[in-house]
């Protein structure tokens, strides 16, 4: 390689779904209520199980995970209502409050749930049809680009004090870690399953790169969902 020539920018549509899911995850927590008990789990505890239910909806692109986490989110909020009108169930206003306030965020969570089976069910008529399978990725692939382009090219924000100064990396939380795994585990349990097998990423690996973090929990988490994979032993390329 001639050392006067600058390496190309990394894939922007390949580094998408770590940076969709740090958001997704990250926004989710925060519209998320409030635990009922203090124990010192309890926040890891809400956010696991929050975690499992995005997962369960089998979210396949950025905006069926988005819509999963704001389904999940609605829902939390629903329930955080009626336990609180219950604790008020002797004061008539606040205990009617609560219900409706219950209600609509239940019906918020349905309708969103109902448009996200939608979503799903016009994704897989679609890729039913490779070549508009192949439309669509090119078209995502092409608004993924021009949009990179122009954060690009856009003016820097007007800083309202001096950035600070550059920190290290931090080292990364290894119950998020494990979170991670298990969410990849779910969403793509062959993929997940030959990691493991392998002890690491098999050559060659035709789909998004994994950290190395992510891979390692993936090859030692002990977690219920990871070691159910391991009576899998097909260590094919994985197709899921």
């Amino acid at each position: 390689m001639d050392p006067r020539q600058e390496p190309e920018p990394p894939d922007l549509s390949l580094r998408l779904p770590r940076d969709l899911y740090w958001l997704v995850l990250h926004t989710l927590r925060g519209l998320l209520p409030p635990p009922d008990t203090d124990a010192p789990d309890a926040e890891t505890r809400r956010d696991h199980a929050a975690i499992a239910l995005v997962a369960s909806m089998l979210p396949g692109n950025a905006e069926e995970a988005d819509l999963a986490s704001r389904c999940v989110a609605h829902g939390a909020y629903g329930m955080h209502c009626l336990r609180q009108a219950r604790v008020y169930r002797n004061d008539l206003s606040v205990f009617l409050k609560c219900n409706a306030q219950a209600a609509s965020m239940e019906r918020r969570a349905q309708s969103g749930r109902s448009l996200l089976q939608r979503l799903q069910a016009e994704r897989r008529k679609r890729e039913a049809d490779s070549a508009a399978t192949e439309q669509a990725a090119w078209v995502e692939h092409c608004a993924i680009g021009l949009m990179a382009d122009a954060l690009d090219q856009a003016p820097p924000l007007a800083a309202s004090e001096p950035p600070p100064a550059p920190q290290p990396p931090a080292k990364e939380d290894p119950e998020a870690l494990v979170a991670e795994a298990d969410l990849f585990a779910t969403m793509y349990p062959r993929r997940a399953a030959v990691i493991r097998a392998r002890g690491g990423l098999p050559e060659p690996w035709d789909f998004t790169p994994l950290r190395p973090a992510l891979v390692h929990a993936i090859v030692a988490s002990t977690s219920p969902t990871l070691r159910a994979l391991d009576q899998r032993s097909n260590t094919a390329p994985a197709a899921a």
